[in-house]
């Protein structure tokens, strides 16, 4: 499922900052490179699918806008080829669209246009029942 595209990342950036983001290697074509944005878009796609496709069935019904969002700025992230202060507002919005989508996964968050009961509960060792036999503490001997 595609939750960014060229569309949005222009609606969102700018095709200035597209520009800036890929073409960054000579010849430049003041142009944006293709190849650079649909690489760091496909990887921010499978990347929120990996979040995403714990909990919910894929490919969602309704797409939630916000995700789009999320899309976008994973893959500004992706396409930046230099390193980031740890201050850098692309970065910083890359770590929020993260804890997001973490908080999704793990069920702390719900996309809000899927159906109620489309969610499915991951298996993890909290989800199991142990049963243990030994001490009783009442009925024993001597109550």
């Amino acid at each position: 499922m595609s939750y960014v595209t060229v569309e949005a990342m222009q609606l969102k950036f700018g095709e200035r900052e597209l520009i800036q983001l890929t073409d960054n290697e000579a010849p430049y074509q003041q142009a944006i490179n293709m190849d650079k944005l649909n690489a760091a878009m496909q990887e921010a796609n499978s990347e929120i699918d990996a979040y995403i496709g714990s909990r919910y069935p894929l490919p969602l019904q309704v797409m939630p806008p916000f995700l789009v969002n999320i899309g976008c700025n994973l893959a500004r992230f992706y396409a930046n080829t230099g390193d980031l202060a740890e201050n850098d507002p692309i970065k910083a919005r890359y770590d929020a669209s993260i804890k997001t989508l973490t908080k999704i996964s793990k069920g702390e968050l719900t996309l809000g246009g899927s159906p109620a009961g489309e969610s499915k509960t991951v298996q993890t060792a909290a989800n199991n029942v142990v049963f243990s036999t030994g001490r009783r503490d009442f009925g024993g001997k001597g109550w």
